[in-house]
């Protein structure tokens, strides 16, 4: 098993100006509970880590749910990427990075970032 990362440390990455992470209210339920907020960090308030924790969990939903429908319809196509560990959402001046493990990030798309290197930074991020 990989050695955890802090949560902190995800400030160190170049473009990352603010992270949130939670977890689910009720285990195995995040469809019909809202999450939990843990903790955040960086240049974002309360409200917008709430805020980016409820639609980065929606959103997550969404798409491992259609990463999830895709394989169980054909396991066999090596085409079908899953599982899915995150997903990035592009805007014009700022972007969301969101893990499957509950950890999200906004970038500043003003600063080159590896979203590979920051994607398995925030999957080693312990949030249990």
């Amino acid at each position: 098993m990989a050695t955890p990362v802090t949560f902190g440390s995800l400030l160190e990455i170049d473009g990352v100006t603010s992270a949130v992470r939670w977890r689910e209210a009720v285990p195995g339920k995040g469809a019909v509970s809202p999450p939990l907020l843990l903790e955040f960090i960086g240049d974002m308030t309360k409200d917008r880590a709430s805020r980016l924790m409820a639609h980065a969990e929606a959103a997550g939903l969404a798409v491992f749910g259609i990463s999830q429908l895709s394989y169980h319809r054909a396991p066999q196509d090596k085409s079908v990427v899953y599982p899915l560990d995150a997903y990035y959402v592009h805007s014009m001046n700022g972007s969301v990075v969101a893990s499957i493990n509950r950890v999200g990030v906004l970038l500043d798309n003003a600063v080159n970032t590896d979203i590979q290197g920051l994607i398995q930074k925030m999957n080693l991020v312990d949030n249990s």
